[in-house]
């Protein structure tokens, strides 16, 4: 976008883990100053710019909301091996100089956070795979009747206020508390039905193929062991190290060398390591984020009063 200053843009994905494979895309992501026009006007900026599937650029300023709160795609961006940047300004080597004000205890929940994420699909695809649902779900299977007896938000309602306390299950009646549950199944069996429906339709083939070969798929089962490793190690070392030392072991379990069940284990043994390591740990519990805020507006100062034809992207 004219007028944009690009401060810094990397590769990043399996790229800059060093676990591309001959068919991997290369993935862009960047960081902007927008024009005067975001950061003085009324009407503001896009918080993105997505040139296309692959190629992502962050306002600076969502890009610093994110990186503090350790969100992992985007805090690694500051971590990726000098090979894989395709745009540093001086400005965008200031930011790496000041990388480390990033991190936090946060990466502790984080990481974890999007490793379940992935751990939680490899769960469901498994059982999907294993013992796939062989029919549409009734009401007549959970003996409701077609018409509803306790309308959507009549149960709304009475869930909110059993979830809030200010209702128990002991104020009503047992043939509601019954009807309530049965409820609550029929929909939960609509739900994983219709979820594995869409999954069937939007699987990708290759996908498929893992998860028909090893009983999950492996590609989920690689980022799941790397996220959680990438995790201890931050709250371990305080630092982030994206190129991974383990490749060779990360492509194996993409390739299948490892059984479910070992992947199970090792996921709740790195779990565990992380929570272990919380105390010994190097990382504040947060950021200053009065001091990125600073850094995030001297950056956007200077780049505002760089001359018109450095700000054109």
């Amino acid at each position: 976008m004219a007028d944009s200053l690009l401060l810094y843009e990397t590769v990043h994905g399996s790229q800059a883990y060093g676990l591309q494979t001959p068919t991997s895309d290369v993935d862009l992501k960047g960081i902007l100053v927008g024009p005067a026009a975001w950061y003085h006007g009324f009407i503001g900026g896009p918080e993105q710019l997505e040139l296309s599937a692959d190629h992502v650029r962050y306002e600076i300023r969502k890009y610093f909301r994110l990186a503090a709160a350790a969100n992992p795609t985007v805090l690694e961006l500051l971590w990726t091996p000098p090979d894989c940047h395709t745009v540093c300004t001086p400005l965008g080597e200031r930011l790496l100089a000041e990388r480390d004000k990033f991190l936090s205890l946060r990466v502790k929940d984080s990481f974890s956070g999007y490793a379940m994420s992935q751990l939680g699909r490899i769960k469901t695809h498994r059982k999907w795979v294993m013992h796939p649902p062989d029919h549409e779900p009734t009401r007549a299977e959970f003996d409701l009747p077609e018409t509803r007896l306790i309308s959507r938000d009549q149960m709304g309602a009475v869930e909110a206020m059993l979830n809030d306390g200010r209702m128990a299950e002991g104020d009503l009646t047992t043939n509601f508390l019954g009807v309530l549950d049965r409820e609550r199944r029929y929909k939960a069996a609509r739900k994983e039905w219709e979820a594995y429906q869409s999954w069937l339709k939007t699987r990708n083939p290759k996908r498929s193929a893992l998860e028909a070969e090893f009983g999950y798929d492996t590609k989920h089962g690689m980022h799941l062991i790397r996220l959680l490793r990438m995790g201890a190690e931050i709250v371990e070392t305080g630092t982030l190290k994206v190129r991974r030392d383990d490749r060779d072991e990360l492509l194996a379990i993409r390739g299948g060398a490892w059984s479910y069940e070992r992947l199970m284990e090792a996921a709740d043994d790195l779990h565990q390591r992380t929570q272990a390591a919380v105390a010994g740990s190097p990382l504040p519990p947060a950021p200053d984020e009065a001091g990125l805020d600073a850094l995030c507006a001297d950056l956007v100062g200077r780049a505002l009063m760089a001359p018109r034809a450095a700000r054109a992207t």
